[in-house]
């Protein structure tokens, strides 16, 4: 792992240990029931994120609901929470596991994975990666709204933190930091307002940054938030 990212980033690197973790302190500190507890998540919609959200191998519903979009932004907006609250089972518990990602390769590339398949590194996470490029070349107005909406919704979300972006010696991982910030604030905002719809349920955020690698090595999981809230 490149000393850049090291920096800034304290990597769980046992994913799976991690995760039992998790669930264990669920469990013993909140009530959690396995059998009773189901998963939504808002991270991008890449497909290289799976890997790193493994909390399905160890809930009863393998596939999690999904919130986000481009970004990990929770897209679906109070229609998904809704939708997601009512397939908690009865009294039961809901785990919304949320944050974007950020590639880096063996090489310390960042910003860049190398995909199964490929022989040439690709971008990670594109979406983001494009946001930055359209605020450094003053092109951020000119995304077809209609036709490129999340990528436009993306790019919007950063322009309050535009400047302080552009100056970072890295701009891509300034903009994965404040992209969660923006994520971490929709995710809770729209919960407060879906908040009937989670009645008699308990929910855990659990937010963080995913650090994709290339792909024949591990995954890692920044833990940023991991809160619960009784409805």
């Amino acid at each position: 792992m490149n000393v850049t990212i090291t920096k800034y980033y304290q990597n769980a690197e046992e994913g799976r240990a991690f995760t039992k973790r998790c669930l264990g302190k669920l469990e013993a500190e909140h009530g959690f029931e396995h059998e009773k507890t189901i998963l939504a998540t808002s991270v991008c919609s890449d497909e290289v994120i799976r890997s790193a959200t493994n909390f399905r191998e160890h809930l009863p519903q393998k596939e999690p609901f999904q919130l986000g979009g481009l970004a990990g932004f929770p897209f679906t907006g109070m229609t998904g929470f809704k939708a997601f609250a009512s397939h908690i089972p009865d009294n039961g518990y809901a785990v919304i596991l949320y944050g974007p990602h950020i590639g880096v390769t063996n090489s310390g590339s960042l910003g860049h994975v190398l995909r199964a398949g490929q022989n040439l590194e690709s971008t990670c996470c594109g979406a983001l990666i494009g946001a930055v490029s359209k605020h450094k070349s003053g092109d951020d107005t000119k995304i077809d709204k209609e036709f490129d909406y999340q990528q436009w919704k993306i790019t919007n979300s950063l322009k309050d933190n535009k400047e302080q972006i552009l100056s970072d010696s890295e701009p891509l991982l300034k903009a994965t930091d404040s992209m969660f910030r923006n994520i971490d604030k929709r995710i809770k905002a729209l919960l407060d307002k879906t908040s009937a719809s989670f009645e008699n349920t308990t929910v855990a955020l659990v937010g963080g940054i995913i650090i994709n690698t290339d792909f024949n090595y591990p995954d890692y999981f920044e833990l940023r938030e991991l809160s619960v809230q009784k409805f």
